[in-house]
């Protein structure tokens, strides 16, 4: 007996210590890559967090949360955008912790499927299965839905739904099924306030009921509240300018529509294997997504009632069909390649998810040849999405590039270049960054960009020249010929200056009586040396600056100072290149 348990295979107990392993080295590198990536600047739709607060605090009122955005009506967005401002001071990083606090729920809503669906599961299935859903679901693939503070309403818009569909199925089961009906009712009205997508919940709610035969009352109810939320978000509703009919589009373009359809679905894998380029490789996956549905469909249409939660599953699965038909309709426009848009991938990536769990009863009684190459395929999907999250890790300069775009929007300084990374339309946001800055909204009412509008001319007074700095470039700027951009390091040896690429400081250029006529940031700490190559290297602080002043009256000498430092210094500027 003794040596029969020594010789008892120990690999469930080896798997489940590295599935463990693996989803903390995950979630590891998920927090450097947030971390890599945060930034308190608004980013391309984002610049509605101004407008919006702006609104509120011109006396706007209640008109300015249900005013559309686009096609939406980001109710529950804007409430996030209220929370973010009047509570954690305007730097998105509620905002921002808000997204992953979503992804998290569609990982909780999702396995509660999974335990419905399988029943019980054993030790390893269970650790199998959050380290699997919960790498899929955060996955960076889908990294502007994580890392911009605008996209909540992307997880809200499926997340909501998904509740309310999860609360229905349980209406049919005992055990307070009032109580779920009424959450499921709620969840369906709150739907219309995530996005427009949101406005297909309660007629596919209307659906289940009626496949389900759950009664006139419950039938009847979801078709008043779906009738009265249709007509609330139609009234005054504009159709945006620039975005495609969908009638029209499928009259001229059914095609092209079955092909973003299937593009947008299959998106996921198409983006894990980098193949973005490849249109065929997301219709390929988006072609197998729709077949497997279909598969699973037909089986459960037979016999509704005894399949509530597949139906329940599969409804979810056509509310996020009916939202790649329907962005189809409206971006085909713009090309195919806007269906894998990373933004778009975070519903696709939960409707294959409730895919997988439709299937859990085939893929665990999966044995012998089918058993080894699923868990070698499953293999590969880990490596993929390990590879993907990782690559995020890298250290980038872009968070720096724009806290100086949105600098150079406060200074009214052209620079196309780093403004298009934060949004198409320059004029537009530098409005809006005014905006912000008089009335105190966002990165704009903290330092270093607050009061930066009123930098350029006033006169301050200069600190000892006890520091040493470097100048790397002198540019010009082709949009601006007003103003350079100057690159250097700060030595500020012997004096404490705080500040890191998450929290920079403001850098002054002033003219030897102390006129400022030139701002900029500070970046990130490099070691460099002092004089030459023979020379120690100690820790300089490198910035960015715009200075006002053409390349053919570039002052001479001009002084670098860090407001709140106790020292500066004195810079000959070479030739701008």
């Amino acid at each position: 007996m003794g040596l029969r348990f020594l010789r008892r295979p120990q690999w469930p107990h080896w798997a489940m210590a590295a599935l463990l392993l693996y989803g903390g080295c995950f979630l590891l590198a998920t927090a450097v890559a947030a971390w890599r990536a945060y930034t308190p600047v608004p980013i391309w739709d984002m610049w509605h967090f101004v407008s919006f607060l702006h609104q509120l605090a011109t006396g706007a009122g209640w008109p300015a949360w249900w005013e559309q955005m686009n096609e939406h009506r980001l109710v529950l967005t804007r409430a996030l955008f209220w929370i973010e401002s009047h509570v954690f001071g305007g730097r998105l990083v509620f905002l921002i912790a808000v997204n992953y606090l979503l992804a998290l729920t569609s990982l909780l809503t999702l396995h509660a499927y999974l335990r419905a669906r399988a029943v019980a599961l054993t030790p390893l299935q269970a650790v199998l299965s959050w380290v699997v859903m919960g790498a899929w679901l955060l996955s960076w693939v889908q990294h502007e839905n994580l890392e911009w503070a605008f996209q909540s309403q992307f997880f809200l818009a499926q997340l909501v739904p998904l509740i309310g569909f999860y609360s229905l199925y349980r209406s049919t089961q005992a055990g307070r099924p009032h109580t779920w009906f009424a959450a499921a009712c709620a969840l369906g009205v709150v739907s219309i306030g995530t996005m427009i997508n949101g406005i297909m919940a309660l007629p596919m709610m209307v659906l289940y009921a009626v496949l389900l035969r759950m009664g006139w009352r419950r039938v009847g109810l979801l078709l008043v509240l779906t009738a009265a939320c249709l007509a609330l978000y139609l009234l005054d509703y504009q159709s945006p300018r620039g975005h495609g009919s969908l009638l029209a589009t499928l009259q001229q373009r059914p095609l092209g529509m079955v092909q973003y359809m299937l593009q947008y679905l299959g998106s996921p894998f198409q983006l894990l294997l980098r193949q973005e380029e490849s249109m065929w490789v997301g219709q390929a996956f988006g072609t197998v997504f729709i077949a497997l549905a279909a598969r699973q469909a037909i089986a459960a249409l037979r016999s509704p009632r005894t399949h509530a939660l597949e139906l329940s599953l599969l409804i979810f699965i056509a509310y996020v069909a009916g939202i790649a038909f329907a962005t189809a309709g409206g971006r085909l426009g713009f090309g195919l390649v806007t269906a894998i848009s990373s933004r778009y991938t975070t519903p696709t990536m939960m409707a294959w998810t409730a895919l997988a769990i439709l299937h859990w009863p085939a893929i665990s009684a999966l044995r012998d040849r089918a058993r080894v190459v699923s868990v070698v395929l499953l293999v590969v999907l880990l490596a993929l999405l390990m590879k993907t999250q990782t690559r995020a890790t890298r250290s980038t300069d872009v968070p720096h590039l724009r806290m100086t775009a949105a600098l150079a929007l406060l200074l009214d300084v052209h620079d196309a270049r780093r403004t298009g990374m934060l949004v198409w339309d320059e004029s537009y946001a530098a409005r809006l960054a005014r905006i912000a800055a008089e009335h105190g909204i966002g990165v704009f009412s903290h330092a270093p960009l607050a009061g930066a509008q009123q930098v350029l001319g006033q006169r301050e007074p200069v600190p000892p020249p006890a520091c040493r700095a470097t100048i790397d470039s002198v540019q010009t700027i082709p949009q601006d010929p007003r103003f350079l951009l100057v690159t250097g390091a700060l030595l500020p040896h012997g004096h404490a200056v705080q500040a890191s690429i998450f929290d920079p400081i403001a850098l002054h250029l002033l003219q030897p009586d102390g006129t400022a006529i030139g701002m900029g940031l500070s970046d990130r700490w490099r070691k460099r040396h002092v004089a030459g190559e023979g020379s120690p290297r100690l820790r300089h602080l490198t910035f960015t600056a715009y200075l006002q002043s053409a390349p053919a009256s570039l002052p001479a000498t001009l002084v670098l100072t860090a407001p709140g430092t106790p020292c500066s210094v004195t810079l000959t500027l070479p030739a701008p290149q």
